[in-house]
């Protein structure tokens, strides 16, 4: 696990970086006939309407999984309070027999919990990878035809300031949804 000290330098490389193509994208904005675009590509994805279907279908699929391990977890709690609740009345052998059984049903769980994680994950991915291809070709249609030299995406968070006019994220959804 990365430390702070890690994660600091890791952070100031990071705005360093951010900070150096910002100034080039500065620079190259004072030559003539350089423009810029700006999309929020999470968002115009988000507000497709294949965007929000699958969105819809992920939130199905996550609340059936959530909805599955607060059963178990709430299982286990019992098992646990009942064990606390019996364990002056057990022999020892029948108390550490029923503790090491709860504990490997917790770790059963929690391993269902690691794999419900990567399956949720994985189905994001199959479900946004094919929109996020299309906005992409989608946004070098629009910047292609309105003559930007760049678009960037604020969503990554290297954009303070962006005049309105250039922001092209409903345009689009317009289009992810069949707009033109």
């Amino acid at each position: 696990m990365p430390t702070l000290k890690t994660l600091t330098i890791i952070s100031l490389a990071a705005l360093v970086s951010l900070a150096l193509v910002w100034k080039a994208a500065d620079a190259l904005a004072q030559s003539e006939g350089f423009t810029v675009g700006v999309v929020d590509v999470r968002k115009a994805i988000g507000d497709s309407k294949q965007g929000k279907a699958a969105s819809s279908k992920l939130d199905t699929k996550y609340k059936s999984l959530k909805r599955t391990l607060e059963t178990k977890q709430a299982e286990l709690e019992k098992k646990e309070e009942d064990l606390r609740k019996q364990a002056s009345t057990l022999s020892q052998e029948a108390r550490e027999r029923r503790t090491q059984e709860l504990m490997r049903e917790i770790s059963q769980y929690q391993e269902q919990a690691r794999k419900s994680t990567e399956e949720m994950q994985k189905a994001f991915e199959e479900a946004m990878a094919p929109l996020a291809e299309r906005a992409e070709k989608i946004t070098a249609e629009i910047a292609r035809s309105k003559g930007f030299s760049m678009v960037i995406d604020s969503a990554s968070g290297g954009v303070l300031f962006v005049e309105a006019s250039y922001n092209i994220t409903e345009e689009v959804t317009r289009r992810l949804d069949g707009g033109k």
